[in-house]
């Protein structure tokens, strides 16, 4: 269970603990807090004949408008049914489960002056597992998510519709069969329930969680490219990235080296003579500077959007006054949601560079110039001639990461850097985070689709690999085989017209059948793909698309990551 403590810190876990279901409780002290402050504004505002915004105004432009003592109830109720306008789908229950908590933690930090029966109310629906039906579009991301989270709040009241007991049904109808009853709102409880960027922080935290499992994801692919092409390990070594410390450098390369360790088929060229090539290209070579910006990305996003999960963000916020009581109430600009836009834009952008540098080495596996002698676009090397002559292969695969890389990027649009200013000029700054935020998760299972592409290479390299006898090496001939050459050259060329004889060599390296195995952990991973028939290998064309939305799936579950991290920790 997880607690909602005015004291306490809400961590990533436990809030995706209860997006997929995890019950909550109220500490007795935040509640009798709560009532305490709240029977203090009460008294305040009651007693003194001053404009409260929240309390006895208007909302937005109609702050100068007075509202009797008697409509205070009224002008709540309509404040949540009128801003409640969102467009377009439902949003995932996951993430409507995450907005409610986090908005019931921010209440409970004892700022706005609310009932605890609020925060009461939305714990109980997610205990019962009853979820607000919210649009999932229709926030600039500024005074709050003002729609999707007053779609939210209808649902306290009883009304709009809810998920619950696997239907769609109306709120009225889930109270009832829950045994809970509607709230009915008191002064400024509408306002504290909308105002705020909860949804788009929810949206955030859910991409903070998902980017976690890609990103490390992209490193263990890394590790598998890099023994799979014959490249060295030596590009990962902890003492290399000390020299240039940023964080995540070393943090993914730590991963990475970890997963090459023991492998022998890394061992097997590990002298340069056998080996003979000097560097590899960027998409192996600079992996962990690539993919390590990501996690640096990733982290400060996630930094940032749990500051938010933990902060009281209504207005007007109640600070205490000279007698210690809290009366002071201040308005302000906490519910802007431009410091969540700019972590959600992170977010994104750490997601396009994650699936451009897995496209880029996806376009390498297909290219028998570069692919280390993989053959052209991976086709078994056990097929006839005639057969190779009609079979594509794998060649497809790399159009789907193109399309899928390229549709990416075109979701990247910076929309926070777009304002458009609403309510009459007087919200004339918006953040137009949460947009950005609802396209940075729609994106996410596109990003999974292109790893799960280059995983499915990497799974037909391997298997080409243990099935070839050699390796290509560029280790350096003796002089006489250059002589022998020169010589034959010239005894063939001159004689005839329009033929020009020419001869090299093809260099190859044996390598035993223990010599072409990857590291454990990577020949853990390489069994579970086997075993699970998530991808088959591909000894002649067939239809792949199913198999590529297995591996996508195996992906985005963290399959990949539970299954390395089942003996090695990927901290």
């Amino acid at each position: 269970m997880v607690t909602i403590d005015s004291t306490q810190q809400l961590t990533l876990d436990r809030i995706m603990a209860v997006a997929h279901g995890e019950t909550v409780e109220l500490a007795p002290a935040t509640r009798q807090m709560l009532a305490e402050r709240r029977a203090q504004i009460e008294e305040y505002v009651t007693s003194q004949d001053i404009p409260a915004y929240g309390f006895n105004r208007g909302f937005g432009h109609n702050v100068d408008i007075s509202v009797r003592e008697e409509l205070l109830s009224e002008l709540q109720k309509n404040l949540i049914l009128s801003h409640a306008v969102g467009a377009g789908e439902p949003m995932a229950e996951p993430v409507v489960r995450i907005a409610m908590l986090l908005r019931a933690n921010s209440l409970s930090r004892g700022y706005s002056g609310v009932r605890p029966v609020l925060v009461e109310r939305l714990i109980d629906l997610l205990n019962h597992r009853i979820t607000p039906v919210v649009p999932e579009l229709g926030s600039v991301g500024a005074s709050g998510d003002l729609a999707p989270l007053s779609h939210m709040a209808m649902a306290l009241m009883g009304e709009g519709e809810v998920l619950y007991m696997d239907r769609r049904m109306t709120a009225a109808e889930a109270l009832e069969t829950a045994g809970l009853k509607p709230v009915e709102l008191e002064m400024k409880e509408g306002l504290a329930l909308n105002n705020g960027v909860q949804y788009m922080n929810a949206l955030g935290l859910m991409a903070c969680s998902q980017l976690t499992v890609l990103l490390k994801t992209a490193a263990v692919n890394t590790a598998l490219v890099a023994q799979v092409m014959l490249a060295p390990d030596t590009y990962f070594r902890p003492d290399f990235h000390v020299v240039r410390p940023h964080p995540g450098a070393r943090t993914v390369a730590d991963w990475i080296w970890r997963v090459m360790q023991d492998s022998p088929i890394r061992n097997s060229h590990k002298d340069h003579k056998t080996d003979g090539q000097v560097q590899d290209p960027y998409n192996i070579r600079c992996a962990a500077q690539v993919l390590g910006s990501c996690h640096d990305l990733i982290s400060q996003a996630r930094a940032a959007l749990l500051v938010e999960a933990n902060s009281a963000t209504d207005n007007p916020i109640l600070l205490p006054g000279e007698d210690g009581r809290y009366t002071d109430i201040v308005s302000g600009g906490h519910f802007h949601g431009m410091p969540v836009a700019v972590q959600v834009y992170n977010l994104m952008q750490a997601l396009s560079i994650m699936s451009s540098l897995a496209h880029m080495r996806s376009v390498r596996f297909v290219d028998p110039v570069r692919n280390k002698g993989l053959g052209r676009d991976l086709k078994w090397p056990l097929l006839a001639a005639d057969d190779k002559s009609i079979s594509s292969g794998m060649m497809m695969l790399e159009y789907t990461s193109a399309s899928l890389t390229n549709d990416i990027w075109g979701q990247c649009m910076p929309s926070h850097l777009f304002n458009i200013s609403t309510n009459s000029g007087q919200e004339d700054h918006v953040s137009m985070g949460t947009g950005l935020a609802v396209r940075l998760l729609k994106t996410l299972p596109k990003a999974a689709h292109v790893l799960a592409i280059e995983l499915a290479y990497i799974n037909q390299a391997i298997s080409i690999r243990k099935r070839l006898e050699t390796i290509p090496t560029e280790a350096e001939l003796p002089d006489w085989v250059g002589h022998e050459l020169g010589a034959l050259k010239q005894r063939m060329n001159g004689h005839g017209e329009g033929v020009v004889f020419d001869a090299s060599v093809t260099r190859q390296h044996p390598l035993s059948e223990e010599e072409k195995k990857l590291s454990p952990v990577s020949e853990k991973l390489f069994e579970t793909i086997a075993e699970r028939n998530l991808f088959p290998v591909v000894r002649q064309d067939r239809f792949m698309a199913d198999d590529i939305r297995n591996l996508a799936e195996f992906v985005s579950d963290g399959g990949v990551c539970d299954t390395i991290e089942s003996m090695i920790p990927l901290d």
